[in-house]
């Protein structure tokens, strides 16, 4: 009696559309974003969809716990990795010091953090050193707080692994006031070729400020970082010594990251042994998995680092009747 062996990709379902060079993450607001691959954590009243203006209310509360609107960017950056990033930003009101045992200022962020770091019990963006992972957009409004009282400041924020600060001097960020009422454009670009960041600020295309450029390889004892999702971040001021309340919109989101480190995956039979090609990224290594029920999951070979091109992984072990095969993808750095 013969026995017929079948093989069926176990996939994931991303938002993220993969393409040979990068992977595009656009937000629009025109539907609901919770049913386009976004999600909530902490507390959900901090964000709301607004159907009708399309775009996301957001209030950053720094008397609330840890809160992200986000959205997994499907691979792992590293400094190695080119991104950018832009938003439509419109505050209708900020204050610092609102909480009046926390007098001094409290940033208000967005961009790119390490999920699972993020959202763990110890991660307090105002206190030192529970904030590793960090690429951001920061507004600090000022204090008048003694005996070191802050300008108003725009940082494009760089936090690596071990939690060591991008910081140059007076360079690393530009001394603004940002206006109420009014669309601005916030872009971050960053290229991976000299490490570099450039932040701008734009409405209407006219300059809020001039670009602030970080140059990472400037900075000594600069490490590595991992960020995984794109967030509207409303942190916890706890131990941070400040607070803030204010309340605002986020819209056009764009997002250019590197695609997932596994595009264009095909599984096959290749002589009776079940095998699966797929494109892969030359910093990542890659182990193939199977499993005959998508429940229980076993290693079906060695790591084989990524190429930059094809890719094909063969399963050691004999053909069952029915095989449900992934890539587990591993970041080298």
């Amino acid at each position: 009696m013969k026995i017929k062996s079948s093989l069926a990709l176990a996939a994931a379902s991303l938002s993220l559309l993969g393409a040979a060079r990068a992977a595009i993450l656009t937000e629009n607001f025109t539907n609901n974003p919770l049913q386009n691959g976004w999600q909530v954590f902490g507390d959900p009243n901090l964000f709301q969809w607004d159907s009708t203006n399309q775009n996301l209310k957001v209030t950053w509360d720094s008397s609330q716990s840890n809160s992200y609107f986000y959205h997994p960017l499907g691979t792992i950056l590293g400094t190695n990795d080119d991104f950018s990033m832009s938003f439509d930003l419109l505050l209708t009101d900020y204050a610092i010091g609102v909480n009046p045992s926390a007098p001094a200022t409290f940033e208000l962020a967005t961009g790119l953090l390490n999920y699972a770091e993020a959202t763990s019990t110890n991660f307090l963006r105002g206190g030192y050193p529970t904030q590793p992972d960090l690429a951001e957009f920061d507004f600090f409004q000022w204090d008048d707080v003694q005996p070191y009282p802050d300008t108003n400041t725009v940082w494009p924020t760089f936090v690596d692994s071990e939690n060591d600060f991008y910081y140059a001097g007076d360079s690393s960020y530009a001394v603004v006031e940002l206006p109420t009422n009014l669309v601005m454009n916030v872009a971050m670009n960053y290229t991976a070729a000299d490490q570099t960041c450039v932040l701008t600020i734009t409405t209407n295309g006219a300059a809020v400020i001039a670009p602030v450029v970080v140059a990472l390889p400037g900075l000594y004892g600069f490490g590595d970082y991992h960020l995984d999702t794109f967030a509207v971040e409303s942190y916890s001021g706890l131990d941070s010594g400040g607070s803030l309340l204010a309340h605002g919109t986020i819209g056009h989101i764009l997002l250019v990251v590197p695609p997932p480190p596994v595009t264009f995956l095909q599984a096959a039979l290749c002589g009776g042994v079940g095998q699966v090609q797929f494109a892969s990224l030359a910093n990542w290594n890659y182990v193939l998995e199977s499993s005959p029920d998508l429940i229980t999951w076993s290693t079906n070979g060695p790591v084989v680092p990524g190429t930059g091109g094809n890719l094909i992984l063969r399963d050691t072990n004999s053909i069952q009747r029915q095989q449900f095969y992934r890539v587990d993808a591993l970041r080298e750095d």
